[in-house]
């Protein structure tokens, strides 16, 4: 029998660290950090249909299966570590020895695996934690061929988005050397999409747009697509990034309660460690949530705000926003 499983799915720059690390931070998960982003489902289409669940159903139980087995120190061992339910104290203590040590030596070797204490494959008291920022476009087709999966697709308002990456690549925080706004491979991709097509959308319009309204655009196509392919799916629950900010405890007992945890005191103090203290680092988890929730309301110009939202107006997404806020 498999550990239970849950997804959280979401577009880059949406929280989706902020509330890995929650998910993580309970007792009985084993969390995955991105374990896509190593290139592993590079055979998978990013945007399958859910028709194409069968096609794919082997390989994605093989890939779900070797989940508990990676070692990526990226994947495997993203800060901050959390104790859980099945470390003894001692193997915690050895467990945390390894991970610095590991990520000490990793700045002078490179990318080192991290060695873990605990096989938990086969153990159903443990649930296994995919956040992901690259496969939300395969949210529907994972939801399908595993129908007992626990899923969450994460909003974050598009003008919160649109800022936050534009913030990152002005500070240069992403590895691709390619501005999101100008990445042509992926719109090409998104343009192939039948919301794009019933729109009457083209490479050209796309490159004779504004940097802001072409990332709002990439925000709507592929909210579209996760949004249609997961219609009537009930293991599959919307959440926003700005609600956990305003009540953080609250939303997360709501997300615990679809994907089947207990509530847990360590989930509560990391909830109160995160956010009553400012770490200004662009990745930190640490963060006052709602000034992070509204930064854009003084990054944004009104007539970048009037464009952003006059293109995501045009899809379905745009109804989990319907005023500023």
């Amino acid at each position: 029998m498999n550990p239970p499983l849950v997804l959280l799915f979401g577009m880059p720059r949406s929280g989706t660290t902020w509330l890995g690390k929650i998910f993580d931070s309970h007792p009985d998960t084993l969390y995955r950090h991105e374990p896509d982003s190593r290139g592993t489902l590079n055979t998978l289409p990013m945007f399958p249909v859910g028709s194409d669940a069968e096609k794919f159903r082997l390989f994605l139980e093989e890939y779900v299966a070797r989940l508990p087995a990676i070692r990526d120190e990226k994947v495997s061992a993203s800060l901050p570590i959390f104790a859980k339910h099945y470390y003894t104290a001692p193997r915690m203590v050895l467990r945390k020895l390894l991970v610095y040590g590991t990520k000490a030596a990793s700045r002078f070797l490179g990318s080192l695996p991290v060695p873990d204490v605990v096989d938990v494959t086969g153990r159903t008291d443990v649930s296994i934690v995919w956040k992901s920022i690259e496969s939300m476009g395969r949210l529907g087709v994972l939801a399908r061929v595993f129908p007992k999966a626990r899923c969450l697709l994460i909003f974050r308002h598009p003008c919160g988005y649109v800022a936050s990456v534009l913030r990152g690549e002005a500070k240069h925080k992403f590895e691709s050397g390619t501005s999101s706004g100008e990445d042509w491979g992926m719109y090409r991709l998104l343009l192939e999409l039948p919301a794009a097509k019933t729109h009457g959308l083209d490479l050209a319009m796309v490159k004779a747009m504004l940097p802001v309204e072409r990332l709002a655009l990439r925000w709507a196509l592929h909210y579209e697509h996760a949004l249609t392919e997961t219609a009537g799916l009930e293991n599959v629950f919307t959440v926003r990034y700005e609600d956990f900010c305003e009540h953080p405890q609250q939303e997360t007992k709501k997300a615990f309660a679809h994907c089947n945890l207990p509530w847990a005191t360590e989930t509560e103090n990391f909830i109160a460690s995160s956010t009553s203290r400012e770490n200004a680092a662009y990745y930190s988890v640490f963060k006052d949530p709602k000034v992070a929730a509204s930064k854009w309301k003084q990054e944004l110009s009104a007539e970048e705000i009037r464009r952003i939202m006059q293109v995501v107006g045009q899809f379905r997404a745009s109804g989990y926003y319907p005023a500023e806020k």
